[in-house]
């Protein structure tokens, strides 16, 4: 009796080993599948800007500021001329 017991659990583990075998590698396919298809979609020139401006389907203007800077005034340049050192010292 116990016998058979322990033969019955043995050819269910095997069972159970070989179902797990044969259903684990379509698992394996799913989420490959899946991951591929996750990688594929990033890399679609529909909608990635990045394919899209490097296959030229896209292009941009170049930037302009709307509030430009002011004009920025002359600096004194190091040693300073004798013209610029008259200016400065009033003369």
């Amino acid at each position: 009796m116990k016998k058979s017991y322990l033969l019955f659990a043995l050819v269910v583990a095997v069972i159970a080993a070989f179902a797990f075998l044969m259903v684990r590698p379509d698992r394996l396919k799913q989420k490959v599948a899946s991951d591929v298809e996750k990688v594929n979609a990033r890399f679609s020139p529909s909608e990635s800007i990045d394919l899209s401006m490097a296959m030229k389907m896209i292009t941009h203007e170049p930037p302009q500021m709307l509030n430009p800077p002011s004009e920025i005034p002359a600096l004194l340049v190091y040693p300073p001329s004798a013209e610029d050192l008259a200016k400065l010292s009033g003369e």
